[in-house]
């Protein structure tokens, strides 16, 4: 295909008129990518820099081929990653070559889709130690001499590239010269183009953690914050945003650097600008104070934790609390004058501010912030009145619970009563103070003086407008779930009248705001927390759901909207969450109508396009074979296939759902599982080596070995080496780069090894001989998890942790693996997680067992 042909393909598939020219220029564009992505790469770079090409289509090119070199799916990234280095190096070398040429192209949305482009292509290739000209060059592009396009779209570019790189990238960091250089050459006060500031500071913001050696030299760091502060006096508001965007991001990197700025410069800038009249700037001071806050609370978290922790806090927000918190409550009136304008505003900032004002400086915020309360609480200004509300239900977390509970006590009967208030705005914040009472200081709501009118807010405010109706079935549930635990509780007499009204809130005909889907929630709570004195409702709420999800079904689905039709199936999706709640709840009575409701269950999986109802369908099946127990085998013949089909599809959640059920179902039948082990360990097994898998199924698959291995016992012996190989190529796994993402995706996959192995020493307690080989895997892994602070500080992993060590012990009596339990770490292990005051009972018990097996071990 000519690059003529192909230019006149992708002008097609977004400019024609015709959606049947669009879909065929699509449908060849994808076949010629599957069948030579070396050409098609090629022509698209090719396109890219050809000036007789309509402008749209050579963007088209940049992000087509960037989208063909990266995606957020990891499994997919990793494909087109290995894709790219296969090809061939001079090919890649022009089609970079053709990337550059249109990076300087004077056609500023040409520049920004390529320098999309190129920071995808780096991303690949300099972790190879490929394209190592590449910073050179873009750094180059900005020096002074340049046009202001070119410095533009290479800072632009330089942005993206630190953006998605990886936090470790020896690339970057051995660079970081030459980045600091060209961010501080573009957004300096003398550089010319406001454009060129702009992409300067967003550069900047995003290589803050490249250029930490830079950072740490006080010289290079005292010019850097010279520029930054003086970005932020400019007039131009965009450049001053972005130079505040910068320092919120300083300040969370490089927090123990800040105290001479902010003693010379940034506290005085910050409290000046925050009455700016331009919004987004006014946002920016306020997200500066809450990264302040934030960083704060890490810091006083941390030393709670670790003593020895070398970290300091400065106290910035305490020392600046009487001048910054007036301002935010001055903020706070500043709402959107549109009840259903939804769009972040400086109000906004300013109440999740002083949120976290209130949870770094404890009792400190309540005498300005209450003095702000009654002084306008009952002002005629609705701004006033709701700014007032916000204020108070912005300081429930953070002050004593006792000074709290005294000023609720004062201030609860006047923001009832704005429940009532003539203004949406102030009605849905009350609302929503109220439910921060609830699930913050729920012991503030007594029982005989504010319950019942608190109570009596919320089924007045169910059957108002979406967003006060979505605040007040939050309220039930924090009411619910805080109340009925006590003894006796006082939840349990509002009941019926809190049925009634969220029922007829769940009858809403759409879900605007998630009204409906909120009622149904707070229906999921009542029934997961109701007790035999609640029966009678109980069972109304079970009426309810069979009789809606009943109507739901014979609604002919082909006569339907889009719109109408996903309505439909959200409406579907939130009852099946309540019924299977009711099945779970009334398991001895589920038995007579079993029969009825698998058979609702699968003809719902039968629905030509089940997929959004799927994963609440499977849980529902999940809660009916718990609460049958054994007897809900008779079911899976006629049900296999359907599991069978859910887990084959392992690049959707529904294979996830399906795993989750495999667990509950080897738990519901016990020993009698074993009977169809064969056939479900093998689909298991395919998709824990399937490479286009969803990678949310490794960890669930790594659990569901722990619980058959429980459930089958000695069964599992001849699953054992294959399921035990991948526990251990799991647990030796590194997280695929630094980011945040990946560490935490590490440590879930961890946890489920963790699970799996508790799992098999239960079910192999009998069989020493054949777990025996793999103690000293079992063993390494217990070890990993002590020295990870992510996870031993975790309570049930650590409890699962020290159980596993008494329970091997228990296992092999004999002195055989005595040498395991001589090791300083795991003394030293068991000591911390005995001790460790933020523990469960139950935790700490676990945690004496293992100490005294282990000295039953060393004694042998």
């Amino acid at each position: 295909m000519s690059s003529k042909e192909f230019a006149e393909l992708l002008e097609n598939s977004i400019l024609s008129h015709d959606q049947n020219v669009r879909v065929q220029s699509e449908t060849q564009l994808k076949k010629l990518s599957n069948e030579n992505f070396l050409q098609f790469a090629g022509l698209l770079s090719e396109v890219l820099v050809d000036s007789q090409v309509r402008l749209e289509a050579r963007m088209l090119a940049a992000l087509t081929l960037k989208n063909e070199l990266i995606s957020k799916d990891s499994i997919r990234n990793q494909q087109y990653k290995q894709r790219w280095l296969t090809l061939d190096i001079n090919a890649k070398t022009q089609i970079k070559a053709n990337a550059l040429q249109a990076l300087v192209n004077a056609e500023d949305r040409v520049a920004n889709s390529t320098a999309q482009l190129i920071a995808a292509i780096a991303d690949i290739e300099l972790p190879e130690g490929q394209w190592d000209e590449l910073m050179g060059i873009v750094v180059a592009n900005t020096e002074p001499s340049q046009p202001e396009n070119v410095k533009r779209a290479s800072l632009l570019t330089l942005g993206y590239i630190c953006e998605s790189a990886d936090a470790s990238s020896q690339a970057l960091v051995s660079a970081s010269n030459n980045i600091l250089i060209a961010i501080v050459q573009g957004a300096q006060s003398s550089e010319p183009s406001r454009f060129v500031r702009l992409a300067a500071l967003n550069a900047l913001a995003d290589s803050l953690i490249f250029i930490r050696n830079n950072m740490e030299r006080e010289g290079e760091r005292n010019y850097l914050m010279q520029v930054v502060c003086e970005a932020t006096q400019t007039d131009d508001t965009e450049i001053q945003a972005a130079a505040f965007g910068c320092l919120c991001k300083i300040m969370h990197e490089y927090y123990q650097f800040m105290k001479p700025y902010m003693e010379q410069a940034l506290y005085a800038l910050t409290i000046a600008t925050m009455t700016s009249p331009d919004d987004k700037v006014a946002s920016m001071t306020v997200e500066f104070w809450s990264t302040i806050c934030e960083e704060e609370i890490d810091i006083a978290y941390e030393v709670s934790q670790f003593p020895q922790s070398p970290l300091l806090s400065y106290n910035f927000a305490l020392n600046s609390l009487k001048d910054v918190v007036p301002n935010l409550l001055n903020l706070l009136t500043r709402q959107n004058e549109d009840p259903e304008d939804d769009d972040w505003n400086v109000s906004m900032s300013a109440g999740a501010c002083l949120q976290l004002f209130a949870q770094n400086c404890g009792d400190y915020i309540l005498p300005p912030v209450l003095e702000f309360v009654e002084k306008n609480i009952t002002q005629d200004n609705w701004r006033s009145r709701e700014a007032a509300v916000m204020a108070f239900g912005s300081i429930m977390d953070g002050p004593s619970k006792e000074q709290v509970t005294m000023y609720i006590d004062q201030a609860l009967p006047a923001v009832l009563n704005l429940t009532n208030d003539e203004s949406l705005q102030v009605k849905e914040t009350a609302s929503w103070c109220i439910g921060r009472v609830a699930d913050l200081v729920p012991e503030s709501i007594k029982a005989d003086t504010h319950l019942p009118g608190v109570v009596q807010a919320c089924l007045k405010g169910l059957q108002e407008h979406p967003k006060v109706a979505t605040n007040c079935a939050w309220t039930v549930i924090n009411l619910v779930e805080n109340l009925a635990p006590l003894e006796p509780s006082p939840i349990y007499n509002f009941y019926p009248s809190l049925v009634d009204g969220l029922i007829k809130a769940a009858n809403r005909s759409d879900n605007e705001y998630s009204a409906r889907a909120s009622a149904f929630s707070a229906l999921t709570t009542l029934v997961e927390w109701a007790n035999d004195a609640v029966s009678e409702t109980l069972a109304s709420i079970s009426s309810f759901v069979m009789d809606k999800l009943g109507q739901t079904m014979q609604v002919n689905e082909t006569q339907l909207s889009m719109e109408d039709l996903q309505n439909l199936q959200e409406l579907q999706s939130n009852i099946l969450t309540v019924l299977a709640a009711a099945i779970r709840k009334n398991s001895e009575n589920i038995d007579s109508v079993a029969d009825m409701l698998m058979d609702l269950f699968m003809r719902l999986l039968d629905k030509k396009d089940s997929s959004y109802i799927e994963d609440d369908v499977y849980y529902a099946i999940s809660a009916l074979s718990a609460s049958m127990g054994k007897k809900f085998e008779k079911y899976l013949e006629l049900f296999s296939p359907y599991l069978v089909k859910a887990l084959t599809q392992t690049e959707s959640t529904i294979s996830v759902t399906a795993v989750g059920f495999i667990a509950d179902l080897s738990n519901s039948l016990e020993d009698d599982f074993k009977k169809y082990t064969t056939v479900f360990m093998s689909v298991l097994g395919q998709m824990m080596t399937n490479p286009n898998a969803r990678k949310e199924l490794k960890p669930a698959l790594l659990s569901v070995f722990g619980d058959i291995a429980a459930n089958i016992g000695p069964d599992f012996i001849m699953y054992l080496d294959e399921v035990m190989g991948l526990c251990l190529a799991s647990q030796n796994m590194k997280p695929e780069n630094g980011t945040i993402e990946a560490l935490d995706y590490q440590a879930t996959v961890l946890e489920s090894v963790l699970d799996a192995y508790v799992g098999i020493v239960a079910g192999l307690a009998h069989n020493p001989d054949a777990l025996f080989p793999y103690v000293g895997t079992i063993f390494q892994f217990i070890g990993i998890i002590a020295d990870d602070v992510q996870l031993f500080g975790v309570d049930s992993t650590a409890r699962a942790a020290v159980g596993l060590l008494g329970d091997i012990s228990a296992i092999y009596p004999d002195g055989s693996i005595k040498q395991f339990y001589t090791q300083d770490w795991l003394t030293e292990f068991i000591k911390r997680t005995r001790s460790n005051p933020n523990f469960s009972e139950s935790t700490k018990n676990n945690a004496r067992w293992a100490r005294e097996q282990q000295k039953r071990q060393l004694l042998l």
